[in-house]
């Protein structure tokens, strides 16, 4: 889907720049809008292979998205001017009516939800992210002592975190690494890997990622981290976090704590530890239906996809919660508009769900049986 080409809408912008395939004028492009508007932390996801580039023509900015069926599935809030957000709806609206398209926005900010509202779009809470306050972050006090005692367990074990740079010299067996720490956890998922909001290693193509490993004195690394700039480098998101299988005690907890203190050297103001999809969907006077059956998957398919313990494990550092959205047109969300969203998340489509689910039925039925 990366490489379907956008078609012209309107005449502002040059032909040729909306109807060519993704290019690196674009792509440079994409790239100043990220650094001058790029709020939501999931945007820097634009520049992954998975999506293709909507370019308005009235507005400096873009959003990135796929097409599924008649579904338009958009990565986080447009990149523009935020008082621009009207305009740059307008616009998608018109390019969508044109096609017969639905829209579907995945994990907006709450701060945005009256823009949506205006433009008639229904709005669905569908999560929630994990930020931190650098510079005011500390490892301190009684919430923190288990990660402390983890982190220190690491220590004593001897692994070091280094931060790898394939932007100024490659490293083939810090790669071959990575790659397999990453094949040994796909291995051991119930689903394939999960893509659109999440990003994938571009070693090859980084495209301002930064990236840190946690090495033993043997030099073998025993889990990474990959990073996302969000808020022009004000912000960074730890977008991948693996581990390898049997990895010592207090891995990721010493990432974290040495991630934290680079950032915080640096001035950064912000970082994000992503989104718990699902997390706290009901919490609302009156949730919706399409809510509560967020809430329902949240609890209980956790054999498919982990929802309730990848929130617990950010919730240990002591992070801030702020509610993300769903927001979709027409305002009320349907099967299809639902299955193109799912089917977008998952690389091998909506069918691989299914395998997953019937899984989970045969090893409960099993599990009964003992």
């Amino acid at each position: 889907m990366g490489d379907q080409e956008d078609e012209e809408v309107i005449e502002e912008f040059p032909a040729e720049f909306r109807t060519e395939p993704r290019n690196e004028e674009r792509r440079a492009y994409v790239r100043s809008c990220l650094l001058k508007y790029g709020e939501n932390s999931l945007g820097g996801l634009a520049l992954e292979d998975d999506k293709s580039w909507f370019f308005p023509g009235n507005v400096e900015g873009f959003a990135s998205y796929a097409i599924f069926g008649h579904t338009m599935v958009i990565c986080a809030d447009p990149v523009c001017r935020r008082d621009q957000i009207p305009a740059f709806l307008a616009d998608l609206q018109a390019f969508a009516r044109e096609r017969h398209y639905h829209v579907v926005f995945l994990f907006v900010l709450e701060k945005n939800l009256a823009y949506y509202h205006d433009a008639g779009y229904g709005c669905y809470k569908t999560g929630e992210e994990a930020s931190f306050d650098v510079q005011n972050w500390s490892m301190n006090g009684g919430r923190m002592a288990k990660v402390r005692s983890s982190w220190h367990t690491a220590q004593h074990k001897g692994l070091t975190v280094c931060e790898y740079c394939p932007q100024k010299k490659r490293n083939p067996d810090v790669e071959r690494q990575m790659q397999e720490i990453t094949d040994q956890w796909l291995g051991n998922k119930h689903t394939a890997r999960l893509q659109f909001l999440v990003g994938s290693l571009m070693l090859d193509k980084p495209e301002g990622k930064r990236y840190f490993y946690a090495a033993d004195p043997d030099g073998m690394i025993q889990g990474f981290n990959v990073l996302n700039p969000y808020l022009g480098g004000d912000g960074w998101i730890i977008d991948i976090m693996r581990r390898r299988e049997g990895a010592p005690h207090g891995v990721m907890e010493l990432l974290f704590h040495d991630i934290m203190e680079t950032l915080k050297a640096e001035n950064v103001k912000y970082m994000s530890l992503g989104i718990a999809p699902f997390f706290n969907t009901n919490d609302g006077p009156d949730p919706s239906l399409f809510e509560r059956a967020e809430h329902y998957i949240y609890g209980h398919m956790n054999y498919i996809y982990g929802f309730k313990p990848l929130q617990e494990a950010k919730d240990k550092y002591g992070p801030v919660w702020s509610s993300v959205y769903l927001a979709c047109h027409p305002k009320h969300m349907s099967p299809w508009m639902d299955l193109a969203a799912c089917s977008i998340l998952d690389s091998e489509g909506f069918g691989d769900y299914v395998r997953a689910f019937l899984e989970m039925r045969k090893a409960r039925r099993e599990q009964k049986m003992k």
